[in-house]
């Protein structure tokens, strides 16, 4: 069977399109991170919820195509080896854990990982240590728009000045992780 001059071209340009497709879809796929590091927020008084429960809140949001690392707002050193180690991660930090809020950026920063990809969501901010924290991590470079504020000041209202409020979700506070997941997944 001989093929003509036109069949030639039009099979030869769906390859070529085909081919396109696949490499701009893969590089898009491949380049993005699909590992998320949460520090935690407190888990240690009645109604908090521990590490695992945490996680799994962030999971909701991120769905299946993220692996996740969690560490305890007490262990700030776990998740500064582990980006020491994978710096093309997205990083969440959660309630107390963004008091560290700084120390990850510039650890972040340090190892070739993307500022962009850092979330502080919903900070404990009463002008204490978490407030200097997440004012300087943005003076690194981490958008204002990556920390996610509740309706309340110990929520993070007011922290910085183009914060994105958390979507009205339910239980308050602790459905902000599953809410900066769905943000993570949509990128």
């Amino acid at each position: 069977m001989k093929l003509s001059t036109t069949q030639k071209v039009l099979v030869g340009g769906g390859i070529l399109a085909v081919s396109l497709i696949m490499f701009f879809y893969l590089r898009n796929k491949l380049g993005k991170p699909k590992k998320v590091f949460l520090l935690g927020g407190l888990d240690t008084r009645s109604g908090d919820k521990k590490i695992a429960e945490q996680d799994k809140l962030l999971k909701l949001g991120l769905g299946e195509d993220f692996e996740t690392n969690s560490y305890r707002y007490n262990n700030p050193k776990g998740i500064l080896d582990a980006i020491k180690a994978d710096s093309n991660v997205y990083v969440v930090l959660f309630s107390a854990g963004c008091s560290h809020a700084e120390q990850v950026a510039k650890e972040l920063k340090a190892n070739g990982g993307n500022l962009n990809n850092l979330y502080v969501v919903e900070p404990y901010h009463v002008g204490g240590s978490a407030t200097k924290s997440v004012r300087n991590a943005v003076e690194l470079g981490v958008p204002e728009k990556n920390v996610l504020v509740g309706s309340y000041k110990q929520a993070g209202l007011g922290i910085v000045d183009n914060a994105t409020p958390t979507p009205s979700c339910s239980p308050k506070h602790w459905c902000s992780l599953t809410e900066v997941g769905k943000i993570i997944k949509e990128q």
